[in-house]
C-alpha cells in the first residue's frame, strides 16, 4: 500500500495569496502614496505591493517581477500590511508602510553629563582658559575630556546632540540693545505728526520739511570682468574679482512734500563739510521762496556742531551765540530744536533713524546704482548718483504717506 503525502486541499490558500480587503478611501491613500513623486521611496514600493497583491490574484512571482524586489520583501509586506493595520486602525495609511521603531543601543551618557554639556557650551570659552570667541564641535569635545566629564566621546556625538538641542555656537546674530528713553514715545510722535502734516493739504506754502542724512563710504569698486547676461533658468553672473578706487560720502535730503532729492557728495564728512552742506540746502530753499524750514535728522554729532549753529545762526540773521553758551552738545541741540527760528531742527529719538525717510531712499539707491554698480573712479562713481538722483526725481519721486504714532497708554 503507497503512503501518500498530506493532501493539499486546493481551498487552502497560502498567507500572501489571501486577499486583502481595502477600503475605497484606503485605496485611494495607497494609490496617492504609489504615484507620489516626494514621499520617500521604500513607502512608495510597499504601497505599489499592497495593491498589486491586494486582490489575491498575483503569485508572489509575478509580484516580484513586476516591482522589482525580492519575494521576501513581497511575502514580508502582504502579511505584515493588514496586521498592523488591524493593531492600530486609527493611525493613517503611511503609519502601516513606515519601518518599525528602532530602538537602538542603550545610552552610555545620561541626562547629568548633557546638562553638564550645555551649561558648557553656553559659557565663555574664556572662563575655561581657551583664547577663542566661541566654541566649535571639537574643542567643546576636548573640553568635555580634559574635565573628565567623561573619559571619551566622539565629536560627532556632541554635534548630534547640539543640533538635537538646536544650538548653533559658530552662528551669531546681531541686535540693538536700545537705552531706556523715557521720552521715545513723545519724540518719535512729534516726528510722525510732523511727516503727517508735510504731506497734508494744509501745510502752508512757505514752510517745508525735509528730511536728511548721510550715506558713507560708497565704493568705488570696478569689477574687473563684465557680468554674463542672465539667460533662462540662470541669473546674470559676476565675477567676485574687482579694483577699488576710494569710496565717498552722499549727503542726501528729501523734500517731504515731493519726495525729491537733493543731493551733495564730498570725499569725507567732517563738522565743517556737513554745516557748509546743510547751509547750501537752506539758502537753495530760502531762493524757491520757503521762509520756514523744519529738518528730520538723527543725534549724529556733526548734526549739531558747533559751527553748524554759528552757520545757522548767521543764516537766519540772528545772534551768533557765545561760545560759553553752545559749549556742550545739549545746549547745542536746545538751540538748534528752538521753535522760533525761521530753521527749526527735528531730532529723531536714538537707534530710530528708522522714523527718517531719507533712509528708504538710500536703500532704493543701493539695491538701483551701488549693489551691483561698477566705477572706474571716484568720479565716475559720482556722476552715476548724480545721474540716478535726475532719473529718480523725474520719474519716481513722491511724496510718501505717513500715519501718525499711536501712543502707548
Amino acid at each position: 500500500m503507497e503512503t501518500q503525502g498530506p493532501n493539499r486541499s486546493s481551498s487552502v490558500v497560502p498567507r500572501w495569496r489571501r486577499p486583502i480587503e481595502l477600503q475605497e478611501e484606503e485605496r485611494r491613500e495607497l494609490r496617492r502614496i504609489a504615484d507620489s513623486g516626494s514621499c520617500e521611496y521604500r513607502l512608495v514600493e510597499r504601497a505599489r505591493i499592497i495593491l498589486a497583491g491586494a486582490d489575491g490574484e498575483k503569485s508572489l512571482h509575478q509580484i516580484q517581477r513586476e516591482q522589482s524586489v525580492a519575494r521576501s520583501t513581497v511575502r514580508k509586506w502582504l502579511n505584515r500590511y493588514p496586521q498592523r493595520r488591524a493593531r492600530h486602525p486609527e493611525k493613517p495609511v503611511a503609519s502601516w508602510l513606515a519601518d518599525d521603531e528602532r530602538v537602538g543601543a542603550p545610552a552610555r551618557f545620561d541626562e547629568l553629563f548633557w546638562i553638564d554639556v550645555l551649561v558648557l557650551v553656553t559659557s565663555d570659552p574664556e572662563t575655561s582658559g581657551r583664547p577663542i570667541s566661541h566654541w566649535t564641535v571639537r574643542e567643546l569635545t576636548d573640553e568635555i575630556v580634559e574635565r573628565q566629564l567623561v573619559k571619551r566621546i566622539h565629536f560627532t556625538t556632541v554635534s548630534r546632540f547640539l543640533a538635537s538641542c538646536q544650538l548653533r555656537p559658530d552662528r551669531v546674530q546681531e541686535w540693538m540693545n536700545r537705552k531706556p528713553q523715557p521720552d521715545f514715545d513723545t519724540k518719535a510722535a512729534q516726528i510722525k505728526d510732523e511727516l503727517v502734516q508735510a504731506t497734508s493739504d494744509g501745510r502752508a506754502p512757505q514752510e517745508v520739511t525735509v528730511s536728511f542724512d548721510e550715506k558713507t563710504g560708497m565704493q568705488a569698486k570696478e569689477r574687473l570682468f563684465a557680468d554674463q547676461p542672465l539667460s533662462p533658468g540662470r541669473p546674470t553672473r559676476r565675477e567676485f574679482e574687482y579694483k577699488r578706487h576710494g569710496t565717498l560720502v552722499l549727503l542726501a535730503a528729501m523734500v517731504v512734500h515731493s519726495g525729491e532729492i537733493v543731493p551733495a557728495i564730498r570725499d569725507c564728512r567732517t563738522n565743517e563739510v556737513t554745516a557748509q552742506v546743510l547751509v547750501e540746502l537752506f539758502t537753495g530753499l530760502m531762493e524757491q521762496g520757503y521762509e520756514r524750514i523744519r529738518i528730520i535728522l538723527d543725534q549724529l554729532n556733526t548734526h549739531w556742531s558747533q559751527v553748524l549753529v554759528q552757520s545757522v545762526a548767521r543764516l537766519c540773521n540772528l545772534p551768533v551765540p557765545a561760545d560759553s553758551e553752545i559749549q556742550t552738545g545739549a545746549q547745542r541741540r536746545a538751540w538748534l530744536t528752538q521753535p522760533d527760528k525761521p530753521i527749526v531742527w527735528l531730532f529723531t529719538p536714538k537707534h530710530a533713524s528708522w522714523l527718517n525717510p531719507i533712509e528708504l531712499w538710500f536703500k532704493v539707491l543701493s539695491q538701483k546704482v551701488l549693489r551691483r554698480g561698477s566705477f572706474r573712479s571716484t568720479t565716475d562713481l559720482e556722476q552715476q548718483v548724480r545721474r540716478f538722483v535726475d532719473y529718480y526725481n523725474q520719474r519716481f519721486a513722491h511724496a510718501y504717506t505717513f500715519k501718525r504714532w499711536r501712543m502707548a497708554a
